[in-house]
């Protein structure tokens, strides 16, 4: 029998509920407020990083056997990068992973990339959040055939990042007609490669979140009460950001929650302007996630599903479309709340910042 489509949605948002509702908010928060943020210094020495041709060589054993005496090309590189690979495991074999990328309404930019794995043995759930400023070290084989596909595209200095993936699958129309775990969607499933390869996950599935809805699915849960911890004003009208909070205990509606979550800069009360770090923003984004999971995320509220599913639909794509999916994903959750799963989030490392051909990287931590 088949499905109303808003059904189906409906569905879905019990797993979302369940199990990555508050992941959904998060992907939205942790794109950056305009304004006085670090900028590249132009007369910064810049280190010059070149791609490397495909090595030919000639060795004295392929001579004896070459009486021309051609070059022997050594065989392409496989995969997608020069065997970069992070230097420990972070999620456990046989775990469900469910890749999360979020994108800015503003910018259209996915500036949030983050995995969800749940593993059933150890029963726990932990939040795998990715810079999305990686410097990912492409092959010369991948790097060349995305400069034919796209020259413009492949002259922007930032492609190497780890949130530009998306331009790069697109282009080569990655795995479009066969072998790509996610049909013929090339994005995904060049970034579900690229996400093993490094990091040894194996992504069962993918939600790609659309940013508008925030404000709407805290209200629709009646707001979230939060300790403010400082004074929060900040306001930049091409965002529609306004943040005015005092600290102190008190309940948050959308967008209010919005502001306390995206707050990394502003003024204090004497009228001077300060950053932040980013260590604070993910406090308060983590403080925001508990007291969210602790107030809302129950099997009480399993039953709003169909009551999210206006305000998800629009914002929300997935992989999560077959039926015997869905209801795969509604028992997991069902078992994550009812089993009382022990949580956790895990912000990959990296070594370094370096500035590569005048944009700043994050240098990976790797083997």
């Amino acid at each position: 029998m088949e499905i109303q489509k808003k059904t189906k949605i409906a569905l879905l948002l019990m797993v979302i509920s369940a199990v990555a509702l508050v992941v959904v908010i998060l992907l939205f928060v942790v794109k950056p407020s305009r304004g006085k943020e670090p900028h590249n210094d132009p007369n910064e020495s810049v280190p010059v990083v070149t791609v490397t041709p495909t090595p030919r060589i000639t060795s004295p054993v392929d001579s004896e056997n070459n009486e021309n005496n051609d070059p022997v090309e050594i065989e392409e590189p496989e995969g997608l990068t020069n065997r970069q690979k992070y230097y420990k495991p972070l999620v456990e074999e046989g775990s469900k992973n469910i890749l999360l990328v979020g994108k800015d309404a503003v910018y259209g930019a996915y500036d949030t990339v983050m995995v969800l794995s749940i593993d059933e043995k150890t029963k726990t759930m932990k939040l795998i959040n990715f810079p999305r400023d990686i410097y990912i070290d492409y092959n010369d084989k991948i790097l060349e055939q995305f400069k034919e596909a796209e020259p413009v595209h492949a002259a922007d200095n930032s492609i190497q990042k780890l949130n530009a993936a998306h331009t790069i699958g697109s282009s080569l129309k990655y795995k479009y007609d066969a072998g790509g775990k996610f049909g013929k969607v090339t994005y995904m499933n060049f970034w579900a490669d690229l996400l093993e390869e490094i990091f040894d996950i194996k992504i069962d599935d993918y939600v790609i979140i659309q940013t508008d809805g925030f404000r709407e699915i805290v209200d629709l849960f009646g707001g979230v009460y939060i300790d403010v911890p400082i004074y929060m004003h900040y306001e930049d009208p091409f965002q529609n950001l306004y943040i005015h909070l005092e600290p102190g205990p008190q309940l948050l509606n959308g967008e209010q929650a919005e502001g306390f979550v995206r707050f990394r800069q502003g003024y204090t009360p004497e009228g001077e302007f300060k950053t932040y770090s980013v260590y604070f923003r993910q406090q308060n984004q983590n403080k925001f996630l508990k007291a969210f999971f602790e107030q809302h995320v129950n099997l009480s509220n399993l039953s709003r599903a169909g009551e999210l599913a206006d305000v998800i639909a629009k914002n929300v794509k997935t992989s999560v479309n077959e039926w015997s999916k869905i209801l795969e994903y509604i028992n997991l959750g069902r078992r994550v709340l009812s089993e009382d799963y022990e949580t956790s989030s895990i912000i990959v490392e990296c070594t370094e910042n370096r500035n590569i051909r005048g944009i700043i990287y994050e240098i990976l931590k790797t083997e």
